[in-house]
């Protein structure tokens, strides 16, 4: 569906979209519980991803084979790797789970070249070193809750985050060799990861799926439906293009992420030296990246 545009390109692309999304997500999210924001965006995603897959005209040949590594896409990454995440910024907090999360750049990397045989050359393992130390600086807080004492363990739910992720990136390529289509597989992927969600409704906290706010719940809509476009061409980026470059550039979605909450949370977001240094860092590492074979 987007073969014509460069994967490197789609990746920034992909940036922007989910930058967006995070945005909007930041408000509704104040105003619902983050589970039944997240059952919704899994719906919307759902959805969408069928659509996509409809108007991009459907597959002759569907593989189960292709169709099995797309549902592991759903299972690592949405599943598990969201799952983790959102668990991670309760016991560890924002900051330091965005932080810690920066590492799935580097495991996406390192499956890349050892699954893939994909080459790490020096430009792109500098670039990849600054987009993350960049992104670090930028999500920093020294702040209440950079200063509490976390146990060391609890780290390891944004490092398993990050690896789930990663594990998500790589079946992703597997998966694109029987089934050539990143809209089929965001809609099965997709799919997967609600029908995870669905399995443990009966577990989630009751009351969570009541407070639901109008305002919140229109700005969940909108995020996800940015996220579709945003999913779709992530995807496609990953299906054409290289994970050493592809993921690095779509973790610039961060430094978005910081403009868009300083231009619409200026009360709570400041920008200084460290922010603009790391914004710095992140775009030289993206040059670096982008231009590294």
């Amino acid at each position: 569906m987007l073969d014509f545009i460069h994967p490197n390109l789609l990746a920034l692309f992909s940036a922007t979209f989910i930058a967006f999304a995070r945005a909007m997500q930041r408000y509704a999210v104040s105003r619902m519980s983050v589970y039944a924001a997240g059952l919704i965006m899994g719906m919307v995603t759902t959805i969408m991803g069928w659509a996509f897959y409809w108007v991009e005209g459907g597959l002759d040949r569907i593989p189960l084979s292709g169709v099995f590594w797309f549902m592991a896409v759903g299972f690592f990454g949405a599943g598990c790797g969201r799952y983790l995440y959102l668990n991670s910024i309760r016991f560890v907090g924002l900051a330091r789970s965005t932080i810690v999360g920066q590492t799935a750049m580097v495991w996406s990397a390192a499956m890349a070249v050892g699954f893939l045989g994909e080459r790490m050359s020096l430009s792109v393992a500098l670039g990849t070193m600054a987009i993350m130390v960049g992104a670090i600086l930028l999500v920093y807080k020294e702040k209440e809750e950079v200063r509490q004492r976390v146990p060391l363990y609890y780290y390891l739910l944004p490092a398993l985050s990050a690896l789930m992720y990663a594990f998500a990136h790589l079946t992703a390529k597997f998966a694109f060799a029987w089934i050539p289509s990143a809209a089929f597989g965001m809609a099965i992927s997709n799919t997967t990861s609600l029908i995870l969600m669905l399995i443990v409704l009966p577990f989630a906290q009751q009351g969570q799926l009541r407070q639901v706010d109008r305002k919140g719940l229109l700005s969940i809509l909108a995020g996800a439906l940015v996220q579709s476009f945003g999913i779709l061409f992530f995807w496609s980026a990953v299906k054409f293009g290289s994970l050493t470059q592809v993921i690095p550039l779509s973790r610039l979605s961060i430094l978005l992420i910081i403009f868009l909450s300083w231009l619409f949370f200026r009360e709570q977001e400041s920008v200084t030296w460290r922010i603009v240094f790391g914004a710095f860092l992140a775009l030289v590492g993206a040059f670096a990246v982008a231009d590294g074979f």
